[in-house]
């Protein structure tokens, strides 16, 4: 839904804002007397497709700020103080958001005004102390940071007009003249801090990519060939389809300020929309929307997309980090096809020796990229056992009971020993079982009520014994256990990945190792009453493992 809407809205930009307007003919007066106009059938069309994008923007943008709020709803029905007040808010603040918009797009923006930048400016605050509170990136924190700040300058001062100037500069313009050389100024900010912010991890690696970099060239290049071609109609266009408000007297000694930011704001959203992490394509997403959103706030639409692409920065920044550190290997060895099969086929044969149906399947994707999924189900709870490698080297092990769910866990366990591993879904507060062997290996989040009722005295001395990696509970919906070997974890356990790049043989204890980790999965689970249907089996089951192509 964020991608449709950037294309509708950088749609709109260019054939409403900037064609339309550019080529719309004023009216001359003649002896007092505006002359009469008619303009041709083709523009009246381009008039009519520029409205449609207009108001199809600005529909859609309110039906995501609506999902939105009734995402908020559900973090708004949890017991932990934190999360609760910040889902209250988010469905507050959206909601207000979107029914602010809709009145202000259907009837007349003038009583709502007030509404519209206030919810967004809080929308945009509670979004940056909201990435704190579930623990974001740093870096991502001061990248969101930095984005919301214009727009909470903006609307701040719109809101503090009366306050902070005095009737005559209000309606003289000093005031918006005032603070409108403020706002740009945070814009040109953000836009030079966002490669160092938003970029995608390792910079090193994706500063000398050829897209994003003939992207800001082009920018660069094409703006000054435009500006020297026709200085006025340039900031003139520029105005019109980013409401800038530019002053082309005063415009000319930052002139290549406001360049270099374009271009290093255009390099940014393509690094960002072409990086392999999905977290990073929405940031990207985002970025683009507070561009293309317009910052003089003109009409109902910029306000609603501008929230939308607040959103969806802060969103993708929770999992961008995690996905990042996958996507760049682990420090575990390469395993030939052959051997890492042949493992898979034995512990698929080790689960079905406990009863039920077991299905295993590996599939490859992009370069060098595989996936193992094994399907089962232990003690009435559907069982999904996930292994990624990278190059052959295992990447991740994840461990599914019950359904995925999008929302953030109740509570979590993360295991201290090993280094930084990467962190389950942010969530908050910091709390303690009070159970000493537990709490030294354990930093826990959460619920602790909740947890406690997963894990009783007899599992959490088993997950402190043995388990890595993080632990995460969902309310009766789903268990999660993820490990990432090599990254804050062992590389050995619960996967014998030393032994199988050495093609040595491995014993029955280290095939057990991984399926007692799933039953001990199992049994949290069940004693948690994680429920749901079991996924499909693949491949109705026939083979242990088979790796093919992705389609």
């Amino acid at each position: 839904m964020e991608r449709t809407l950037l294309l509708a809205v950088s749609a709109e930009a260019i054939l409403g804002r900037l064609i339309v307007k550019g080529l719309e003919q004023k009216p001359q007066i003649v002896k007092g007397v505006p002359e009469k106009l008619v303009p041709p059938g083709w523009f009246v069309a381009l008039d009519y497709a520029a409205l449609f994008l207009l108001y199809f923007a600005t529909m859609l943008s309110l039906i995501t700020l609506v999902v939105v709020g009734l995402d908020a709803r559900k973090d708004a029905t949890r017991t932990t103080p934190v999360t609760r007040t910040d889902g209250v808010i988010g469905l507050v603040t959206a909601l207000a958001l979107a029914a602010a918009v809709a009145f202000a797009a259907i009837v007349k923006p003038a009583p709502v005004q007030w509404l519209l930048f206030g919810s967004l400016g809080v929308l945009a605050i509670h979004r940056v102390v909201s990435s704190v509170v579930r623990r974001v990136g740093l870096a991502s924190v001061i990248g969101l940071a930095v984005a919301a700040m214009p727009v909470v300058v903006f609307c701040g001062a719109a809101l503090l007009s009366k306050r902070l100037w005095n009737e005559e500069e209000i309606f003289g313009g000093e005031a918006r003249v005032g603070f409108g050389g403020i706002a740009r100024m945070t814009l040109v900010i953000a836009a030079m801090l966002s490669p160092y912010c938003f970029a995608p991890r390792p910079l090193a690696r994706n500063v000398t990519r050829i897209a994003p970099f003939a992207v800001a060239l082009a920018i660069a290049m094409g703006g000054a060939a435009l500006l020297r071609y026709d200085y006025l109609g340039t900031i003139r266009s520029v105005n019109r389809g980013l409401g800038l408000d530019l002053d082309p007297q005063g415009a000319q000694d930052a002139i290549a300020l406001y360049l270099l930011a374009f271009a290093t704001m255009g390099w940014t959203i393509v690094a960002c929309l072409g990086a392999p992490s999905r977290s990073r394509q929405r940031i990207g997403v985002g970025l683009g929307l507070l561009v293309v959103a317009g910052f003089g706030f003109g009409w109902p639409m910029s306000f609603a997309v501008a929230a939308v692409g607040l959103i969806a920065i802060a969103d993708g920044a929770v999992g961008v980090r995690t996905e990042e550190r996958g996507e760049l290997g682990s420090a575990t060895p390469a395993i030939e096809d052959a051997v890492w099969q042949a493992y898979v086929a034995r512990v698929v044969t080790a689960l079905r020796a406990g009863g039920g149906e077991v299905s295993a399947v590996s599939v490859r994707g992009e370069q060098t990229l595989s996936s193992t999924v094994i399907l089962c189900a232990r003690r009435g709870v559907p069982v999904r056992v996930r292994v990624e490698r990278h190059g052959g080297a295992v990447v991740v092990l994840d461990v599914l009971c019950g359904a995925e769910s999008s929302r953030v866990p109740r509570w979590s366990a993360l295991a201290r020993r090993g280094g930084a591993h990467p962190e389950p879904p942010g969530i908050a507060p910091v709390m303690r079982a009070d159970d000493a062997p537990f709490d030294l290996v354990f930093r826990c989040r959460g619920d602790r009520a909740a947890m406690l009722a997963a894990l009783d005295d007899g599992r959490r001395a088993r997950l402190a014994a043995s388990v890595d990696g993080w632990v995460a509970g969902w309310d009766r919906e789903a268990l999660r256990h993820r490990v990432f070997p090599g990254q804050g974890a062992p590389v050995d356990g619960p996967l014998p990945l030393t032994a199988l790049a050495s093609r040595r043989t491995v014993t029955d204890a280290a095939i057990g190792q991984l399926v007692a980790r799933i039953e001990l999965c199992a049994e949290i689970a069940q004693r948690a009453e994680v429920g749901g249907e079991p996924e499909p089996l693949a491949v109705g089951g026939a083979e242990p493992a088979s790796e093919e192509p992705a389609a």
